[in-house]
């Protein structure tokens, strides 16, 4: 899945500011004339480059971004279904009438429901035991939604703790929770709270967790969270 720029003003006679102004736009009209003419062919040229590229775009879009974006959903239907049932082994590597998650990824790569596949990937083999995979896959994927990112963020941090690499853990528990989330927020930042804890680190884990009873007092963990800071505050 996967760490973190001044001008003199012009004084101008008031008596004179409109003719100044208009002196200004003339200027700037007759040169800009004068280069458009002398650069005219340039410009044909680079318009003509920019169609170009437009029209790419638009039969790229049109006749292979969105037919592979459609296949790609068909294909991942089966292999989601599989996931759900737990079958994490069969819904990666697919069978003879199913497209696993590892084919669509090769197949269907550039589209989202190829990023997708990557993100069910890492957690298939987060649940088969292979964590170096499952951090590979998962670092792969990337979303702009606020909820979907942070529970991958997460997921690689639950893969590093199961590594035992808690450093590397809390990194991950703490950028899962970096997006403004009265759930995720919370949720992650419990999990480096505790994390810290079993390390030690009680200042670390008491700023977090009075942080969440602060700021978050409808977490549902709430009396866990109280539980935790009584905790950490006899450990200091």
């Amino acid at each position: 899945m996967a760490e973190n720029s001044k001008s003199k003003k012009q004084v101008v006679d008031p008596k004179n500011e409109d003719q100044v102004v208009f002196d200004t736009i003339e200027e700037s009209l007759n040169t800009g004339a004068s280069w458009f003419v002398k650069n005219l062919k340039m410009i044909l040229i680079v318009l003509a480059i920019i169609l170009a590229v437009l029209v790419g775009y638009i039969c790229w879009k049109n006749f292979i971004s969105e037919p592979k974006e459609a296949e790609a959903k068909e294909s991942i239907w089966n292999a989601e279904a599989l996931f759900s049932d737990g079958a994490y082994k069969e819904a990666l590597e697919g069978n003879d009438s199913i497209t696993g998650f590892l084919e669509i990824i090769d197949m269907y790569g550039s589209t989202n429901t190829g990023n997708l596949a990557n993100a069910y990937a890492g957690l298939c083999y987060k649940e088969l035991g292979d964590n170096e995979n499952a951090i590979k896959y998962l670092e792969d994927f990337n979303s702009d939604s606020k909820m979907v990112q942070p529970s991958i963020y997460g997921a690689i941090g639950d893969v590093y703790w199961d590594m035992e690499n808690v450093e590397k853990a809390i990194s991950f528990y703490k950028k899962a929770a970096q997006e403004e989330n009265a759930m995720m927020t919370p949720f992650y930042n419990k999990r480096a709270a505790l994390a810290y804890l079993s390390i030690g680190k009680n200042d670390e884990a008491l700023k977090l967790l009075e942080n969440i009873e602060k700021n978050y007092p409808k977490f549902p963990d709430m009396d866990e969270v109280k539980k935790f800071i009584e905790f950490a505050k006899q450990g200091k």
